[in-house]
């Protein structure tokens, strides 16, 4: 069946979690997603061997209550980390020292949503909703959240994102599902291959803030500009790479380009491409899976690709603002295409 419900599970404190799995009735290209932090649990992509899930996955929900990793959640209100107090209007609450990382100390991806719509047929999708209160981790306004995941082609589906407010306030929200295009846990993503529409990338201070510095990905481990492994130069003597224990910068894409990222697992043939309507990407090597809770993965078993805008913005006037004012709407636009090279 193209679309199914059901019971995943219940929180500690008693909430009913559901799934919804939404398949491609002649492919049988499968995403599935939970109401508790709107998670990407699997996106299963078929293969002449069966179905091969391409994101790292909690076998149980209360394994995704412990997660401290963000497997597959939705990240909101404030994406990647942001100096909590340095702003004089917005007073973030901090859960990274004294920073605020990925939404706070609980944040989108610890919330529970609620499916208020389904959609069968050739292309089944799934609407998500979400309310986030005035004062939320320290943020101004009212927010209310949508989230919408479709199926668009027989290999591919399409996430957007909306919301609006009552108040002024930032707005950068992103999807943090870690990809392992060979299907296996246990491996790294050292060997899949990556090509990143990006000449430049923001390079971090002590506490993996950007420094304000906008830099060319020239003559640098940054430059995927060419598809390349991801583990060619992640062990080279680059002072930010050994600030971050490897790749966790955001890059800024070019102008009018149809494909941000490229990710290719020759292991497999699965090649997966993203578009989006964000100004750049995260780019993750998943350096803290070794020590995350549940302690299931190993450092690098998957990689994340994270759009969305300019990480502390609020902080940096030369950053593409992101405050989003009452009357407006903030729309994130993603679609994740894969395709088979060989099998």
């Amino acid at each position: 069946m193209p679309v199914v419900r059901d019971t995943f599970g219940y929180l500690q404190d008693g909430r009913r979690v559901d799934r919804v799995a939404l398949s491609h009735p002649r492919s049988g290209f499968t995403i599935e997603v939970l109401e508790y932090g709107a998670r990407l649990r699997t996106i299963l992509v078929p293969r002449r061997q069966g179905l091969t899930n391409t994101v790292l996955s909690y076998a149980s929900l209360r394994e995704y209550e412990l997660d401290t990793a963000q497997l597959g959640s939705v990240i909101g209100r404030c994406a990647n980390r942001t100096v909590a107090d340095a702003h004089p209007t917005f007073r973030l609450s901090c859960n990274d020292g004294q920073n605020h990382l990925h939404g706070g100390v609980i944040g989108f991806g610890r919330s529970l949503w609620q499916v208020v719509a389904c959609v069968d047929g050739d292309m089944p999708g799934v609407r998500l909703q979400l309310h986030s209160p005035d004062g939320d981790e320290g943020c101004l306004g009212n927010v209310s959240v949508q989230m919408e995941l479709q199926l668009n082609s027989p290999l591919s589906f399409r996430t957007i994102v909306t919301a609006t407010t009552d108040r002024p306030t930032p707005l950068n929200f992103t999807l943090h599902p870690y990809f392992n295009l060979s299907g296996d846990a246990g491996t790294t993503i050292e060997d899949h291959e990556l090509r990143l529409a990006a000449a430049t990338y923001l390079p971090l201070n002590p506490a993996q803030i950007p420094t304000g510095e906008i830099r060319a990905v020239d003559d640098t481990p940054f430059d995927f500009r060419k598809l390349t492994p991801v583990g060619a130069r992640i062990h080279d003597p680059d002072s930010q790479l050994t600030l971050a224990g490897g790749y966790d910068h955001y890059l800024p894409m070019l102008p009018r380009s149809p494909i941000a990222a490229e990710l290719l697992s020759r292991s497999t043939g699965i090649r997966l491409n993203i578009s989006t309507n964000q100004r750049g990407i995260q780019f993750y090597t998943g350096n803290s899976l070794g020590v995350a809770t549940p302690p299931r993965f190993r450092a690098r078993a998957g990689l994340c690709l994270e759009p969305h805008a300019f990480p502390n913005a609020i902080n940096e006037p030369a950053f593409p603002d992101i405050v989003v004012q009452p009357g407006q709407t903030y729309r994130h636009d993603t679609t994740y295409a894969f395709a088979l090279t060989s099998d």
